[in-house]
């Protein structure tokens, strides 16, 4: 059973500005053509059709999205990256893991048309065109594409039904819900031969509601011994709940009251929701004969319950019956706060500039200062003087002035060191 994957994802970075001149016959001082870089393309989650499990992400754990094309001369823009589209099943919840394992739920695909971008492309990078003033007419700085996000991510998948089927393993859960769907899970005479969530629709009485079987839980689920709460988090989601008894077992007050503790350590609010208890089994001839000690010993602990035989379909109607009528005045099921959480887009760092200081240096943190300086040759005394104009005009020397930088100190930004002037 794979409901629970953790991938990483990396964005599409944007493409680098041109710096470019217009040369062209009869046109003198044509000035910068450089066209902007493309922008790189997102990575998107959305429902797939047909898909039931996160089975595929236990081969790919790494989607990159592509990254923005150059900026080319005549005012040409780069293109821009495809997006990477990832297919989850219905009812995938996303959470963001941050760098200091902080965990942020971004996503909670309850429904076949959502989507949400978990990872932002970087934008294109300006050409030399977008940096001519009425004091600079030739520019011939540019700026590189921003860098695409790369974010882990895990995607946990919590099974949308209406009612679950629970209960001890090899109680019958597998018979009940083939003999009230069209499902097929598999039915076999040893313990956990269901080994994931198995989802069945019922058609009744012109009206249908979804089935999901979960597999048996022992003592010590909540714990996560047997297949625990790899599949206790499912329950979370339904309306309602199918406890389901054997009728051959000589402990079927304690099977039940296991069952019952170990859902509720799990999940103190599971047991808001109705629970409809039946018994199950009871085509066995002795079995039969001692239905009314069953039921007498179910009552004295305030346990009501139908008795059935999946295997003959003998009093499954009637229990689908009362499921249906439970389901119908119910209100709409309202789920966790992480349940409910807004779709989200990925929170951007602003453009802002701040000042650390290293010793004698002034560290510059800029996200658009560094694109700049990684595209110019400092070699060039035309350049640096155009370079310190464009850092001036987005804020760099105001934040160096408040640092306490004077003519002559020592500055880097990005990987680049200057001296201030």
């Amino acid at each position: 059973m794979i409901d629970t994957a953790r991938i990483t994802v990396m964005a599409g970075s944007g493409g680098s500005g041109c710096v470019s001149f217009r040369r062209e016959k009869y046109v003198p001082r044509g000035g910068p053509d450089g066209g902007d870089g493309g922008k790189g393309g997102n990575v998107v989650l959305r429902v797939g059709v047909g898909l039931h499990m996160l089975r595929e992400f236990r081969y790919k754990r790494s989607f990159k999205a592509e990254s923005g094309g150059r900026g080319q001369g005549r005012n040409k823009a780069g293109r821009s990256g495809k997006d990477c589209i990832i297919e989850v099943p219905k009812g995938t919840v996303i959470t963001r893991i941050g760098k200091d394992g902080r965990r942020e739920v971004i996503g909670d695909l309850k429904e076949a048309d959502l989507s949400t971008i978990v990872g932002k492309g970087g934008s294109g990078g300006k050409g030399n065109a977008r940096f001519k003033r009425p004091g600079n007419r030739v520019p011939v700085i540019a700026e590189d594409g921003e860098v695409g996000e790369t974010v882990t991510l895990e995607l946990e998948l919590k099974v949308l039904a209406d009612v679950a089927i629970i209960g001890m393993p090899s109680v019958g859960k597998s018979s009940l819900l083939r003999a009230s769907s069209k499902a097929r899970p598999d039915v076999a005479e040893y313990p956990f031969t269901t080994l994931e969530p198995v989802l069945g629709v019922v058609q009744r009485k012109r009206k249908e509601f979804v089935l999901a079987e979960i597999p048996g839980l022992i003592e010590g689920a909540h714990r996560g011994a047997g297949l625990g709460y790899e599949f206790l988090r499912h329950l979370q989601r339904v309306s309602g709940i199918l406890h389901v008894l054997d009728g051959t077992s000589e402990t079927i007050v304690k099977d039940y009251l296991q069952v019952h503790e170990e859902v509720r350590r799990y999940d103190e609010r599971t047991w808001d929701k109705p629970e409809l208890v039946v018994v199950n089994k009871m085509d066995v001839a002795e079995e039969q004969s001692k239905r009314s000690d069953i039921e007498g010993a179910l009552l004295e602990r305030g346990i009501q319950a139908q008795f059935i035989s999946a295997a003959t379909g003998d009093g499954v109607g009637e229990v689908l019956d009362k499921l249906l009528e439970i389901l119908e005045t119910l209100p709409p099921i309202q789920g966790t706060q992480e349940e409910t959480a807004r779709i989200l887009k990925p929170r951007q760092e602003p453009n802002k500039v701040s000042i650390e200081k290293d010793h004698e240096v002034f560290i510059v943190r800029s996200a658009r200062a560094e694109r700049i300086v990684s595209r110019v040759d400092l070699e060039d005394w035309s350049v640096q003087a155009q370079l310190w104009g464009e850092l001036q005009r987005i804020g760099v020397g105001r934040a160096l002035e408040r640092a306490g930088a004077k003519s002559g100190a020592t500055v880097r930004i990005g990987d680049t060191e200057m001296e201030w002037k």
